[in-house]
């Protein structure tokens, strides 16, 4: 067998250099990661803000449909109905005659 003769300064200084390049190399990675972890927030508090004014957007929306409607409700009632007849000078009915048409009776249309 042969056996070689290791300078021990030699082999302290391998060992230095691969501590180093790992410490470099876990740096390296932490970096990275932290990087991409700020790449990440970034992006997620972007789109909090656009979900924020999504849903302000669609409360004002509901708030305009629900205005909508009771305006529509006001404006259907009977009270509403009955002043606007008046301001229209239309009659007020009191007893409405309908005709009645037999089972056999058709109308054509020219």
């Amino acid at each position: 067998m042969t056996y070689y003769r290791c300078h021990n300064h030699e082999i302290k200084c391998a060992s230095q250099k691969g501590r180093i390049a790992l410490s470099l190399s876990i740096i390296f990675v932490l970096v990275i990661l932290s990087v991409l972890y700020l790449i990440q927030m970034n992006t997620l508090v972007a789109k909090n803000f656009e979900l924020h004014a999504f849903q302000k957007t669609l409360t004002q929306g509901q708030e305009k449909d629900q205005s909508l409607l009771v305006s529509l409700m006001q404006m259907r009632s009977l009270n509403n109905l009955q002043q606007a007849a008046k301001n229209l000078n239309l009659v007020i009915i009191e007893k409405a005659n309908y005709l009645k048409v037999g089972l056999n009776s058709f109308a054509f249309s020219e």
